[in-house]
Parts: structure tokens; C-alpha cells; sequence
């Protein structure tokens, strides 16, 4: 110890190398905040220096906030000391801990002495973390053959870079070292078998796999595993891999990865299994959606699921891949067996213009053939038959049958004129004899139409008894109606007689009947009349729903004979049997008529009164109040014969009994029984003026317009003429037609105002016509109730078959639109049971009754209403039908029968978009109920390609964004 002495007395002081000492030991004992407080009171030389670096470096150990600070205060002052390369190290240790990388490495690089193997390992890191790649390998290699943890450490860092750098032998080499390593042996084996995958090492991978890390449960490790089974087509043991890989680790759970599994169950026959796992990866919009579309649509192809195989097959078929070419043809080909062959034409010529020397070229053109030969589209099978230079017998057959059919469409569009030149087409190629003998048949109705009466006898001749007896002997019966049109009733009571000679169980027995019926009318034609009853009793007894005419002409045969009380008889029968017949009034008329013509003047007054009572709008009215008057003079009842007279002179005086009325008048004037008649002759005067010629000129040449479908000219015409005769007796009839010319041409409002014109002439013969078209134009215009309430007083008259028919029809249509479902049903079912109903309005019966069940939800009912118009009713009406069904199948959860049904809509009702639109959407639908994600896309997205519709195209996306949320919702 020194002793220092200080103003008189003597004071120990430390030494200094002590002191030292002292604060050194703190520090290597650990104890920094101690030694900080120690080197910081040492100042003085030899130790300043040293004791600034151990204050900074136990600052730093310390974790002081200053310690940064200190240490670079010391280099700052100290750069050439002795510890000036020691503090780099530990300030770039100081940064190495705190993750500063950049500033570590910039004080490893200040150091120029030897880095300890742990320093060196850091100082790469700082290089590799700092992208500076190359410098890191340099420092990293100067760990190689030290044998230390670190020589591994820093192995699985060369990897990473030699491996991000596509130096795959490199990295294999590194990472065999790093496998070494305990920190970091996990990812190293995992971008292991990444080299040795992107080596193509396969079975170096397996056998490292299998020997180091099986069983694994490193996701990244188990999906390079089963990469390499599927590349070395070891596809069962692929299928295990993917399976234990998708089941447990989430985020392998790739469209890539479900493509893959899928595929390998489907090489190994499990068809299931890849069905579920291709449906995952078909969803995705890429490449791999639609190779993964491809397979499925192979699988659903052998399942003859084709209508999902379609689905599939179409969504490769128009991505850019090397699966395009074999998918299109899939399609094709799914498309000929489902049948589809409109959309089986579009997706052959589709591929016939994007594969013009394809693979499969003849084969399409095989395919082609005969979808055109199935084709509705007879135009352009047609016109692609006719371009080719020579025909095939095979083309022969498909040109004849196709041109016959499409005759017979034109024959049903009533486009006769060319139907026949259509059907003369089908008449070129005798190939098949079934259809030429058809062809003939249909050429015969065509040109009976056309009225060329002799050429149709000759085709009608030309059909032969085989192979076709059905066909035979409908033409003989046409044949015989041409003879009975053209009043050759001879030859047609000899054809009809032909026909019904002939025995054909599949001939409808309605044939049958109107045969004995039609020889009846020739065998009275031809005053055969006791005949004609036997015949007309024949018709009757074989079923013909005819009654009326066969009742009220066996009366009216009878009557010929004089046999007045058979005749009365059948006339009663009618009038009990069939209230609403139109021959109802001429039955009451004949009785009457009966009692007349034997001279019973009460009894045939009486008649008339019950006649002229229950048909007031009759056109035997002036007849009958003609005959009454003259039985009234025979009963000395003058008052009641001149009213008589002149009620026909009043409401007919135009008609041909107005004549012999105004002679009964002239008679009872002259017997000074009556004093108006100057009146009366100058009323008939000017309804029957002598110089009418010019009126009648006027008139019939507007009425032609009309009749030649010139509307805007007849409506031009016919108001002229009103303005020009306002007392003409044919104003009424060309208010009439002014009326219904505007209502042709769909100008309603027009059409309404000049029927109402005619709303109260009861007496006019087309009053029932009037209503009837002021009650469809508010049916038309959405007015249901004001349209029922004409439909009522249109039924309260003595209406004809046909008018009973609209009645009830219109009630029916109204009724559904007001939502009333049983009174809708009602009118529905009185349309069903009338045998005069044709099949179209039967239809629309059957379909109005099936909606107002559904709608009641009576879904079995409807299923009973529906059922029947699919198979007969091949109009819009049957596509409605099968939406509906569709529906209730829909309700009812059978997904299956609502699929196969949308299925058989969309294939045979293509012409109709609006149903084709809603069956997709339902279809989709029903596919996102199913959880069949992928043919829900599918369907909506070809809808939205192709529909014009835009509430459809705007719904389909609607449902298509709605897939794509929940779709990125799983993945989440």
C-alpha cells in the first residue's frame, strides 16, 4: 500500500493495478453491473483505456441502453488499441443477438483477426440474411472440416442457397452434411428430399424417406413423397401417400394435390375415391381444373353419367391443353348417346374447325352424319348433305328420311307450297321403303290442301299396302275425303267402304267411326236414305262421339220418309242428350217444322214459341217466325201473323224470308187488316235497293283485304264504307271486321273500342264472336274479371261447339291468372271431357289443371296432370310440363327424377330459351344441394355463355358468385 500524504496527515490510497483487478474479476464472475460501477472509477493510466472497453463490454452484458453508445465511444477514441478488434466482435455480437443483422455484419467485417467457429457461423448468417449469397458460401466453407456444431449449422444454409439457385447437386452434397446438424435437421431434411426431388433422385428420395423419416408427419416431406410415387407411376402407393397427406395436413389440402390423388385412385380402379378427389381439383379455373375435368368426365363416362360427363368434358374441351382435342370428342360423343344431336352438331363442328386434321376426323364425320339424320335442324342437315359431291347409300337414307321430316314440319307450320318440294326431295332416294311410302302419303295431304285434288288421288293411290298398313289405309281414307269434298260421293261411299274392309288394331278406332259416319252423309248425298240411317246407326254404335249430327240426321232422315214420329224422337234425343250442341235450335226448328208440314197449326205454333223462346239469336229465327205466321193466318190469329211479319222485316231485312213477310203484309193490307204497310215496303226498299251494286263493290272489295290478311288496307276500306252506307244492312258486318282486322294486328285498344260498338246487337249473327273477342283482349290485357264477366254472357247463348270451347278456355286461363286454382281446375276439366276439344287445347288444359294443383300444392295431382302432355304434347306446352315436374320432384327431394327430367327438357326443347334457361338454373340448383360444386359451375357458366335471356344470365351469375364465396370460404 502507498501512503500519500494530504494537508498534514497521511492518507492510504488503492493501488490502481488492484482496483483493476478488482473490477476484472466482477466482469469474468458475471457480475456487470458491478464491474460497470468499477472500471468506471478507473481513470488513470496504464488502465484508462482497458477500463473504458470493460465499462462499454459490461454495459452491453448488462443490457444497459448505453451500452452501444460506450462501446462505440471506446472505438471512436481507441481505434488502434489493443481490444479495438476484440470490441467489433462483441458489438457485432451485440447486433448478431438483437437481430441487426446489416450492423453485425459491418463490425464482423471491421475485425481482422481469427473468428472463433461460432463467429464465423454468425457472420455468415448475417451474409445470408442480408441476401449477400455469395460471401456467405465463402464464409460458410471456412466451417468445412472443423468438425463443430457450426460446420452443420452453416451446411443447411449453403443448402438453402445452393438450392434456391437451382444447384441441385450442390444442395444435395450441403444438405447431407446439414442432416448432421440438430438445430437445423428437420428443415434440412425437408429441402432434402426437395433436392432429391427436383434431382429426379425418385429412388433416393423413397429409400431416404422410408429408411430417416417414416413413418413422417412432415407435410411438406409426405407431399414430395407422394410427388415421387405419381411421377414414377407407382400409383397405388402414390394413392396411400395422398390419402394420409389430404386427411391430416390442412395445408397440403391443394388443387394440385387432389388432382394428383385423384388420378391415382383412378389408375388403380378406384373410381370412387377419385371421383371425390377430381371434384375438388375440377373447381379451380386453371390447367389442373380441367385435366382434373377431363378424368372426371372419363369416370362419369363409364358410369354412363353422361349428362355430368358432358359437363366435364366441355370445361377441358375449351381450355388451351393437350387433353382439348380428346375432350371435345368426349363430348361429342356423350352428346350422341344421351341423345342430343343439336348440341352433338354444334360440339363436332366445333371440333371439325378447331382440329381440322384431327385424330378422330373420320370418325366426326361419322358421327355428324348421323346426328344430322336426327337432327330437328332439317335445314342445315339438308343443305350439308346437298354440298357433297357423292352420297353414300348410308347419306341417301339420312337425305330422305331428314327431307321427309322436314316436310312434315312444314306441313304442320301450314306451309304447303314447300312441303311439296320438300317431300318431292324425299321422293328422289327410294332407300327406305317405309318412308317413301310416308312421302307419298304426306304429298297426297299436302296437295289436298293446296286444293290440287287430282295429283293428290294419284300420291294417295301411289302408297302401297307394305310394309305400312297403317299408312295405307290413312291414305285410303284421305282419299275418300277428297272424293267426299269434291262431292263425288260415289267414289268416296266406295274408298270409305275400302277402308273400313281393312282390320289394323293400331289404327285409332276414331277413324273407324267417322268412315261409317262419312258413308252415311254419301248415302244421303246420294238419297240413300234408309241407308244412310243404318250407317249412321253404325257409327253410333261403334263409339263416334258425333252424336248430335248423327241424331239430328236420323231425324232428319225420317222425316224424308215421313216418318214424323222417328224423326221427332231422334230430334228430342238430341235436344235431351246434348243441351249445348249447335244443332240444338235446328232440332227444336225440325219438330216444330214436323207439326207445320202435317198441317197441326197449333202444335207447330207451339213449337216455334218454344224455339223462338230458347233461341233468340238462332238462324232459323225468320224461318221459323215466317212458317209461325203463316199458321197463325191458318188459325185466323191475324194480330200474331202481321207481328210476325213484321218482326222479320224489322230484324231481317235482308234475309230471303224478308220477301214472304212483306207479301203476308201486303195480304192482311188488303183485307184492311193492316194500315202500315207503306212503312214497311219502304224498309225493305232501302235494305234491298235495287241499284246496290256499287255498295256491294265496296264492301267485298274491303272484305278481301281483310280475308287476304291486308289489314291496315281492309280497316282503311271498311271505315269508309261506314261513313258512306250508315244504313247499309252490311255495317254491322264491317264493324265487325273493322274490329277484328285491328285485333290480327295486335292493336288491342283499336280492336276493343269497335267491338264495344257492337256490344248490344244481340240480333247479329256473329254477336257471340264479338263477345268472345272482347273477353280475350281483356284476358290479353290482364283484366281477368271484366274478361270473365263477357266469357259469362257469351255462355248464356245458344253457342256453338267451338264457342263452348273458348268459354271455357278463357274462364280457365282467367282464372289461373287471378290465382282462383279450383274454378281454374273446373273450367280445365269441362275442356277435357268435350271430345270436340282439339289436342292443343286439351293440352293447354292439362297443363293450366297441373300448375293450379302445384300451385295449391297438390304435387301428386299435378304429377297426374303433367305426366300425360310430356308424351303428347311436343310443343311449349310439353317443355313446361317438364319444368314443372322437374319442380315437384325438386320439392320432393328426388333429386335423381328431377335431374333426368331437366335432362330430357333440355335435349328435346331447345327451341324454347325461356324453359331451357329455368331448367339450367333448377339443374344448377340442384347440383349445389348435391354438393356438386363442379357441375353446378360448369352448368352456369355455359349459361351464361350462351342464353340471351338477361334475367336468366343475371340469376345464373348471381348463383355462380355464390359457389365462388362458399368455395373460398372451405379453403379458409
Amino acid at each position: 500500500m502507498i501512503l500519500i500524504s494530504r494537508g498534514g496527515y497521511t492518507q492510504p490510497t488503492v493501488d490502481l493495478s488492484d482496483r483493476f483487478d478488482y473490477a476484472k474479476t466482477l466482469y469474468d464472475g458475471g457480475v456487470f453491473d458491478g464491474a460497470r460501477v468499477a472500471f468506471s472509477q478507473i481513470n488513470q493510466e496504464p488502465f484508462r483505456a482497458a477500463s473504458v472497453y470493460y465499462m462499454a463490454v459490461s454495459a452491453i452484458k448488462a443490457g444497459h441502453s448505453d451500452g452501444e453508445s460506450l462501446m462505440q465511444a471506446f472505438i471512436k477514441k481507441y481505434p488502434y488499441h489493443l481490444y479495438s478488434q476484440e470490441a467489433y466482435l462483441v458489438i457485432a455480437e451485440f447486433y448478431f443477438i438483437k437481430g441487426r443483422y446489416t450492423e453485425a455484419l459491418e463490425n464482423y467485417n471491421r475485425s481482422v483477426g481469427d473468428l472463433t467457429h461460432q463467429q464465423l457461423f454468425n457472420k455468415g448468417f448475417c451474409e445470408f440474411m442480408s441476401n449477400l449469397n455469395e460471401e456467405a458460401l465463402v464464409t460458410f466453407n471456412k466451417l468445412e472440416g472443423t468438425f463443430s456444431t457450426y460446420e452443420y449449422d452453416a451446411a443447411y444454409f449453403q443448402g438453402v442457397i445452393y438450392y434456391k439457385g437451382g444447384a441441385m447437386e450442390d444442395a444435395y452434397a450441403a444438405l447431407s452434411t446439414a442432416l448432421q446438424s440438430e438445430k437445423y435437421r428437420s428443415p434440412a431434411s425437408e429441402l432434402y428430399v426437395g433436392a432429391l426431388f427436383q434431382g429426379k433422385r425418385y429412388q433416393e428420395l423413397i429409400g431416404f424417406v422410408e429408411k430417416e423419416l417414416s413413418p413422417t408427419e412432415n407435410g411438406l416431406v409426405l407431399n414430395r413423397l407422394a410427388d415421387t410415387q405419381f411421377a414414377l407411376e407407382k400409383y397405388r402407393s402414390a394413392a396411400i401417400s395422398y390419402a394420409e397427406l389430404l386427411d391430416n395436413q390442412n395445408g397440403h389440402r391443394t388443387v394440385d394435390n387432389y388432382f394428383r390423388a385423384g388420378f391415382s385412385q383412378l389408375k388403380i380402379e378406384n373410381q370412387e375415391k377419385a371421383e371425390a378427389y377430381l371434384k375438388k381439383s375440377a373447381v379451380s379455373d386453371d390447367t389442373v381444373g380441367a385435366y382434373a375435368s377431363y378424368y372426371l368426365g372419363i369416370i362419369y363416362e363409364n358410369q354412363k353419367n353422361l349428362q355430368f360427363a358432358i359437363s366435364s368434358f366441355e370445361n377441358t374441351a375449351k381450355s388451351s391443353t393437350g387433353l382439348s382435342e380428346d375432350a371435345l370428342y368426349h363430348q361429342s360423343r356423350c352428346l350422341m348417346e344421351v341423345p342430343n344431336y343439336q348440341e352433338a352438331i354444334n360440339s363436332l363442328n366445333d371440333y371439325k374447325a378447331r382440329f381440322p386434321e384431327g385424330r378422330y376426323e373420320g370418325t366426326v364425320d361419322e358421327m355428324l352424319g348421323t346426328a344430322y339424320a336426327n337432327t330437328n335442324n332439317y335445314d342445315q342437315a339438308i343443305a350439308y348433305i346437298e354440298r357433297l359431291e357423292r352420297l353414300s347409300p348410308q347419306l341417301k337414307r339420312t337425305y330422305q328420311r331428314v327431307s321427309f321430316l322436314k316436310g312434315v314440319t312444314l306441313f304442320n307450320d301450314k306451309k304447303f307450297e314447300e312441303a311439296k318440294e320438300v317431300f318431292q326431295g324425299a321422293l328422289l332416294h327410294d332407300e327406305n321403303n317405309a318412308i317413301t311410302q310416308q312421302s307419298y302419303f304426306w304429298m297426297g295431304e299436302t296437295l289436298s290442301l293446296l286444293n290440287e285434288l287430282d295429283d293428290a288421288i294419284f300420291y294417295y293411290r301411289s302408297v302401297q299396302h307394305a310394309p305400312d298398313q297403317l299408312v295405307y289405309l290413312k291414305a285410303q281414307y284421305s282419299k275418300a275425303y277428297v272424293y267426299f269434298n269434291e262431292k263425288d260421293y260415289a267414289s268416296a261411299f266406295d274408298t270409305f267402304s275400302k277402308f273400313i274392309s281393312e282390320e289394323n288394331k293400331a289404327l285409332d278406332q276414331r277413324y273407324r267411326t267417322d268412315a261409317l259416319l262419312r258413308m252415311g252423309d254419301c248415302q244421303y248425298a246420294m238419297k240413300g236414305y234408309t241407308r244412310a240411317i243404318d250407317f249412321y246407326k253404325k257409327a253410333q254404335q261403334t263409339g263416334n262421339k258425333n252424336l248430335d249430327h248423327i241424331y239430328f240426321q236420323i231425324g232428319l232422315l225420317n222425316r224424308y220418309l215421313e216418318n214424323h214420329r222417328a224423326a221427332k224422337q231422334y230430334f228430342s234425343l238430341l235436344i235431351k242428350e246434348l243441351p249445348n250442341s249447335p244443332k240444338v235450335d235446328h232440332a227444336y226448328f225440325q219438330i216444330a217444322q214436323i207439326e207445320f208440314e202435317k198441317g197441326s197449326q197449333k202444335e207447330a205454333i207451339r213449337g216455334f214459341d218454344t224455339f223462338l223462346a230458347r233461341h233468340p239469336s238462332s238462324e232459323f229465327v225468320p224461318f221459323a217466325l215466317l212458317n209461325q205466321a203463316v199458321a197463325y193466318d191458318n188459325e185466323a190469329q191475324y194480330d200474331r201473323s202481321i207481328s210476325n211479319y213484321k218482326e222479320i222485316l224489322d230484324r231481317f231485312p235482308k234475309h230471303k224470308t224478308a220477301n214472304s213477310a212483306l207479301l203476308g203484309l201486303q195480304s192482311h193490307n188488303a183485307a184492311s187488316r193492316f194500315d202500315e204497310f207503306d212503312t214497311y215496303l219502304k224498309l225493305f226498299k232501302e235494305a234491298n235497293p235495287t241499284s246496290g251494286a256499287l255498295e256491294n263493290v265496296e264492301f267485298e272489295s274491303s272484305r278481301a283485304n281483310y280475308y287476304n290478311q291486308q289489314y291496315a288496307a281492309a280497316i282503311k276500306g271498311l271505315r269508309s264504307f261506314v261513313s258512306a252506307y250508315p244504313n247499309s244492312s252490311f255495317v254491322l258486318e264491317a264493324k265487325y271486321l273493322i274490329g277484328d282486322a285491328y285485333y290480327r294486328s295486335e292493336q288491342l285498344n283499336e280492336a276493343l273500342v269497335s267491338f264495344k260498338q257492337l256490344e248490344n246487337t244481340h240480333d247479329y249473327a256473329k254477336y257471340s264472336k264479338v263477345l268472345n273477342r272482347i273477353a280475350t283482349i281483356y284476358k290479353n290485357t290482364g283484366e281477368a274479371k271484366t274478361s270473365n264477366e263477357y266469357y259469362y254472357k257469351m255462355g248464356s247463348l245458344s253457342l256453338s261447339a267451338k264457342d263452348v270451347i273458348h268459354v271455357n278456355n278463357g274462364l280457365m286461363e282467367n282464372y289461373f291468372a287471378l290465382g282462383i286454382y279450383d274454378s281454374a281446375k273446373y273450367y280445365g276439366n269441362q275442356l277435357l271431357v268435350n271430345p270436340r276439344v282439339s289436342a292443343m287445347d286439351g293440352a293447354q288444359a292439362g297443363l293450366i289443371i297441373g300448375k293450379s294443383e302445384y300451385f295449391s300444392g297438390n304435387l301428386e295431382l299435378a304429377l297426374q296432370s303433367f305426366l300425360p302432355l310430356v308424351a303428347n304434347a311436343p310443343d311449349e306446352r310439353g317443355a313446361e310440363a317438364y319444368y314443372y315436374i322437374s319442380k315437384i320432384y325438386f320439392d320432393q327431394a328426388k333429386y335423381d327424377l328431377a335431374l333426368e327430367s331437366l335432362f330430357i327438357l333440355t335435349n328435346n326443347f331447345q327451341a324454347y330459351e325461356r324453359w331451357l334457361g329455368e331448367a339450367y338454373l333448377l339443374m344448377a340448383t340442384i347440383y349445389i344441394e348435391t354438393n356438386e360444386l363442379f357441375q353446378a359451375k360448369a352448368t352456369l357458366n355455359s349459361l351464361i355463355t350462351h342464353v340471351a335471356l338477361k334475367d336468366i344470365k343475371l340469376r345464373a351469375q348471381e348463383k355462380l358468385e355464390d359457389i365462388e364465396d362458399s368455395i373460398d370460404s372451405n379453403e379458409e
